[in-house]
């Protein structure tokens, strides 16, 4: 984002932010600088695509792309922002003028609607305790004072100017949507974007020098704008960015993403001791076997044995856990990545 220091985390899911349905409020409970070097130790678990301080600087740790891991659930279809401070503070003036940049730039970026939202199933401006449990169960944050000046936040994002696109074609727009499951618009990613872009070109609408490739870029928007203005459209319903009709005109129907797969949700760390027979210890093994940290002889099976325990203990390393922490027991941030299928 323009104005933002770009200061990159190794903490985040590359292309994993779904859709943007808006973006969410936090508070660090410490300071921005502290919070820069947190989000840099992989065992935290931990990052914010945005964190601005009390004196209005702006940290960009995570692409917008890229899916931050701020809170929870919430995480595939949210943006986050971080705020110096702690728990009850109001926003400094710098800190809201930066924050409403930011919401300024994500409003013209990707969409987001300026308005609060008290919903995870809402659009706009949110907060983290709204999620409950599934964001984290972080009911307090970011406060009340800040959660009442998302109305400001909103006047100021509207009198913004809008901000300059950088590093693409002058105007191409950088918004994101979402149809039946599968991303569309700049920096998306995938065989359908491909999909998209030979369609244009058979459809005589390639603004291309080379590719169409998987990556979105501003050539697969100007080539789409030309598509929407050979169907008729004008003004912003020809911006370059898919609506459902247009792109179902292109391709004959609509590609859909593949199911997404249920995972075993984590069954605590009390579950795993000698004498514990489940088939979610075989589902286990088969992913660590799958990770490369597979310690079996024979197996894996459905008995909990020291096998197990040395496989996961290989996994937990692999993540840069040690000591202790790596002790073979699973925990739910190590288990949640594991992505142990329902059995």
């Amino acid at each position: 984002m323009p104005g933002a220091l770009w200061r990159p985390v190794p903490n985040c899911t590359k292309g994993g932010q779904d859709a943007v349905h808006g973006v969410v409020l936090h508070i660090m409970a410490g300071t921005l600088d502290g919070s820069d070097s947190w989000f840099r130790n992989p065992s935290s678990q931990a990052s914010a695509h945005f964190g601005v301080g009390k004196d209005g600087r702006i940290y960009q740790w995570v692409d917008t792309a890229d899916r931050a891991w701020a809170q929870g659930n919430g995480n595939r279809t949210w943006l986050s922002i971080e705020h110096e401070g702690q728990g009850g503070d109001s926003l400094t003036a710098d800190q809201l003028q930066a924050t409403a940049s930011i919401v300024a730039w994500m409003h013209q970026t990707h969409g987001v609607k300026l308005q609060s939202t008290d919903s995870p199933s809402g659009r706009g401006i949110g907060w983290h305790g709204m999620g409950g449990t599934a964001w984290g169960g972080h009911t307090a944050c970011p406060g009340t004072p800040i959660k009442n000046q998302r109305a400001a936040i909103i006047k100021a994002a509207g009198d913004a100017p809008p901000p300059p696109v950088t590093g693409g074609a002058p105007g191409a727009s950088r918004a994101t949507v979402a149809i039946n499951g599968l991303k569309y618009g700049y920096g998306s990613s995938g065989a359908h974007v491909t999909a998209v872009g030979k369609a244009l070109v058979k459809a005589g609408c390639s603004a291309y020098a080379d590719g169409p490739g998987p990556d979105w870029t501003d050539a697969d928007t100007k080539s789409y704008a030309k598509w929407q203005r050979k169907c008729g459209y004008t003004g912003t319903d020809a911006d370059g960015v898919p609506g459902e009709v247009s792109l179902k005109k292109l391709l004959g129907s609509l590609p859909g993403k593949t199911a997404t797969p249920t995972y075993e949700p984590f069954p605590g760390a009390s579950f795993f001791h000698g004498g514990r027979h489940s088939p979610v210890i075989t589902a286990m093994g088969r992913r660590l076997v799958a990770e490369g940290c597979g310690k079996y002889s024979t197996g894996p099976g459905p008995d909990w044995t020291n096998a197990d325990k040395a496989s996961y203990a290989a996994y937990q390393r692999k993540l840069g856990y040690s000591g202790s922490a790596a002790d073979g027991i699973p925990g739910k941030a190590s288990w949640d990545k594991l992505c142990v299928p329902k059995s």
